[in-house]
């Protein structure tokens, strides 16, 4: 799968309480060597970030898709997060949208991730999509 592109997928090992599905991403971190990361987000913590994203647009100026930056809070209100993590998305429908995460966010995310690695792993592509991508 394309860095950057947003696909729904289903949740392998649904337990009790868990959601049916997770939006699965592909992002690349330009602050931490470069590596790739397979994320898992809830419909809500996609809703929550494109809203964080469309609500603070100087912070997503020349950002690149799928790629994972620190971004500075420019415009920070008291008890706002001092800076966010930023990335460039595909939805499904071809759309595109920014994601503002704060730092506690991407941390739940990447925790259900780790915790979900059968949705990760039956979602990966080959080294050939890996390498065009």
């Amino acid at each position: 799968m394309a860095k950057g592109k947003i696909k729904r997928v289903p949740n392998l090992e649904k337990k009790f309480g868990a959601n049916e599905s997770y939006l699965f991403l592909k992002v690349q971190e330009d602050y931490s060597s470069s590596a790739e990361e397979h994320l898992l987000l809830t419909d809500d913590e996609f809703i929550d970030a494109a809203a964080r994203g469309a609500n603070n647009s100087e912070d997503t100026k020349k950002l690149s898709r799928g790629v994972l930056t620190l971004r500075d809070n420019t415009q920070r209100s008291c008890g706002e997060s001092p800076h966010y993590y930023a990335v460039k998305v595909a939805t499904a429908d071809s759309q595109e949208a920014f994601l503002l995460f704060t730092g506690t966010g991407l941390e739940r995310i990447r925790q259900r991730s780790e915790r979900n690695a059968e949705d990760i792993e039956a979602n990966l592509e080959g080294w050939l999509a890996d390498l065009l991508d």
